[in-house]
C-alpha cells in the first residue's frame, strides 16, 4: 500500500511537533532551548570521553549552524553557571542536565508507548537514511 503523502510532508510536521514537545519539556528545567540542550549534552560527552578538541565542531554540525552561534550558546550557558570557561560542565550544569535528561526520558517513554520495537527500528533506519541523504545534499 502506497501513501499519496510525500515523506517530507510527514517528516516536517513530525519534526516540528517533536521540537515543540522537547521545548515544552525543557521549559520545566533551566535548559530552555534546543541549542542549549544539544550543547550541554555534547559537553557532557566530551567530559566523559576526554575528547575536548572537537566537541564544538560536532555541535555546529549537529545544529547546522556556524561555530559563532555555538560560541554564543556556550557564552550564555557560562553566564548561567552551567558551563565553565574551559568548556566543562559545572556541578550545577551536571545536575541540571541530569534533571533535564530525566524529564526528556519520561516524555520520550510516553511518546513511544505502544509503538512496537520492530516499528521503532524501521523508523530509525528510514530516518537515518533520509538524514544522511539530506546531509549529502547540504554538503554538495
Amino acid at each position: 500500500m502506497t501513501s499519496e503523502r510525500p515523506l517530507p510532508t510527514v517528516i516536517g510536521p513530525t519534526e516540528n511537533a517533536l521540537r515543540a514537545l522537547l521545548t515544552k519539556t525543557l521549559a520545566t528545567t533551566t535548559i530552555e532551548t534546543y541549542p542549549a540542550w544539544v550543547t550541554l549534552n555534547a559537553a557532557a560527552r566530551a567530559d566523559e570521553s576526554g575528547l575536548r578538541d572537537r566537541w564544538r565542531v560536532a555541535v555546529s554540525d549537529a545544529l547546522k549552524v556556524s561555530p559563532e552561534v555555538v560560541d554564543e550558546v556556550i557564552a550564555a550557558l557560562a553566564a548561567e553557571g552551567l558551563i565553565d570557561l574551559d568548556d566543562t560542565l559545572t556541578p550545577r550544569g551536571r545536575a541540571e542536565l541530569a534533571a533535564a535528561r530525566s524529564a526528556v526520558a519520561e516524555t520520550t517513554a510516553r511518546l513511544v508507548e505502544g509503538v512496537k520495537a520492530e516499528e521503532q527500528d524501521v523508523t530509525r533506519r528510514v530516518l537515518d537514511l533520509v538524514r544522511g541523504r539530506a546531509e549529502e545534499l547540504l554538503s554538495a
